[in-house]
């Protein structure tokens, strides 16, 4: 006889600690990248990331925090780099779980 997979049980197993970092002096945290909510899989492209899917992606890491995050001057190779270490943190890139690595 099988059990019923939860889906809720598991993703409140799954969290991990939020990657934290600073810029101007300021402590920002956003969850783990694997954490956001799935509606962001209409407007990015997890694959290839643009600029604007970044962006948007940073966004919604940053929630309520963005404003403050944004208002300060950082140069486009660093937000390169913020991306991909938020990426790593979670020890897989964005759209891709470990279980899906040989896929």
């Amino acid at each position: 006889m099988s059990t019923e997979f939860d889906l809720d049980v598991w993703a409140a197993e799954a969290r991990r600690e939020p990657f934290t970092f600073t810029l101007g002096c300021r402590k920002f945290s956003m969850p783990v990248a694997g954490e956001l909510d799935k509606s962001l899989l209409k407007s990015v492209n997890l694959s290839a990331p643009s600029p604007e899917d970044i962006e948007k992606l940073l966004k919604a890491g940053l929630a309520d925090q963005w404003e403050d995050f944004d208002a300060l001057p950082a140069p486009l190779s660093a937000i390169g780099e913020l991306f991909r270490r938020w990426q790593k943190h979670e020890g897989a890139p964005l759209g891709e779980s470990v279980a899906s690595a040989d896929s």
